[in-house]
């Protein structure tokens, strides 16, 4: 009898043991999936500074056929990646005009609506941000773009600038820019119609002032 009384005991002692084992372990894999988790959200909540001077060139001839059409092909074609920080994202102003004429840039001319991914950021003071965004605007044909828009530090917008964008069709064109140290915006606008034979190779400089704006400069 008392041999079967302590091989019960046993027997609860060991379930007890397996049932503390098997809490330790879940609780091990929740804070491991917790802290992971949490490391993708902090991951997701920061914006990658912009570190200047930098340059961002269209490449005219691209290998991947998807360069124009695919936003994620053009961005890591320029070793970028957008990402889907919602705070971010939903920030972005529509309907930005662009600064030249219809005539200069027509494929730049219609302004966009849609959902823009923030994908850069530039610290302009301890007030001013500045983001980087890039969209596909599909209109008569697929163009990717990238534009700077200035916030304060209540959100609030406060100017916009198309900087960056490419497309081939009977009439095609690409906008590329390099911004230096002193925050000057240099962009160089390329637009031709070929069974028209017209052509425009423009450059323009842009000024980013410490409330924000961007001054044209010549």
């Amino acid at each position: 009898m008392k041999n079967l009384i302590l091989s019960l005991i046993l027997i609860l002692l060991s379930c007890k043991n397996n049932e503390n084992k098997i809490y330790k372990t879940e609780l091990v894999l929740r804070t491991s999936l917790s802290d992971t988790t949490k490391k993708n959200n902090d991951g997701n909540r920061r914006l990658d500074k912009l570190n200047l001077p930098y340059c961002f060139k269209i490449d005219t001839l691209p290998k991947s056929n998807y360069y124009q059409t695919n936003l994620d092909t053009f961005l890591i074609h320029h070793n970028l990646k957008k990402n889907n920080l919602l705070e971010e994202n939903k920030k972005f102003h529509k309907n930005t005009v662009d600064f030249v004429s219809d005539k200069q840039a027509n494929y730049m001319h219609y302004p966009y609506d849609g959902k823009a991914y923030a994908f850069k950021k530039l610290i302009i003071n301890n007030k001013i941000t500045a983001v980087f965004y890039a969209y596909l605007f599909d209109s008569e044909m697929i163009q990717p773009r990238i534009e700077i828009q200035t916030f304060d530090n209540n959100k609030k917008n406060i100017d916009n600038l198309i900087i960056a964008s490419t497309f081939s069709s009977e009439c095609s064109g690409y906008r590329d820019f390099c911004i230096n140290q002193n925050k000057i915006i240099t962009i160089n606008n390329y637009y031709y119609c070929s069974d028209i034979d017209a052509e425009y190779k423009n450059q323009y400089k842009f000024k980013i002032t410490d409330n924000g704006r961007f001054i044209f400069t010549e």
